[in-house]
């Protein structure tokens, strides 16, 4: 599937193709996924599964603070199977609907930043977990290498910059209001106004005393 996804670069493929490159009928398939769509549902999980083997790492506790430090072990293991994770992006805009996994993570996401965000940021939870499920992804990862040019370390740390800057500001409880520290008392107040005209110079402060009587 793999194979057929990028040479099709995941649109119209059709399960017959993939049969024929699997090397058995159409109807084999269709034993084991009874639709085109559970023929994809059922790659992505196993793409998902691929990339988890391939970390070693069991499957992180979501929380708002481990979200921008999951990037960067994640695209080191999109690099490591960097056809597979590619075939999965080419797949889920091909067929134009996110896949399981996705769904999954972004559910898990936006319910996170649905309790912790901020009533003064003008967006919805939904609109603040698309944006940065834009990093934390295999969508990202595939972007920032393969349409921007970055390698997996730079996309890795630009990624994780963007998605610790917008959990910040989305989160972010209450605004800093710059302030103006008064003068201790009016007679300092005086005393500095009166420092700054003896440091004037004689003719300007002449010039300005003519245009004053003007």
């Amino acid at each position: 599937m793999v194979d057929v996804i990028m040479e099709t670069d995941g649109i119209g493929f059709s399960v017959q193709a993939v049969a024929d490159r699997a090397g058995v009928t159409h109807r084999t398939i269709y034993n084991h996924f009874p639709t085109r769509e559970a023929l994809c549902d059922a790659f992505s999980d196993y793409v998902d599964e691929l990339l988890g083997a391939s970390s070693g790492a069991p499957e992180p506790t979501w929380s708002l603070a481990s979200i921008p430090l999951l990037v960067e072990g994640l695209y080191r293991t999109l690099a490591m199977r960097d056809r597979h994770a590619r075939a999965y992006v080419m797949l889920m805009i091909g067929n134009r609907r996110p896949m399981t996994a996705w769904r999954k993570r972004s559910l898990m996401a936006e319910k996170l930043i649905a309790r912790e965000q901020s009533g003064q940021v003008p967006l919805t939870p939904r609109q603040v977990t698309a944006v940065i499920r834009m990093f934390v992804s295999t969508m990202g990862w595939h972007l920032l290498t393969e349409q921007c040019g970055l390698s997996t370390d730079e996309a890795a740390a630009a990624s994780t910059w963007a998605t610790r800057t917008l959990l910040d500001a989305a989160t972010t409880k209450s605004t800093t209001k710059r302030t103006i520290k008064p003068s201790s008392s009016p007679s300092q107040g005086a005393a500095h106004a009166t420092r700054g005209r003896r440091n004037e110079d004689p003719d300007n402060v002449q010039s300005s005393r003519t245009r004053g009587r003007h």
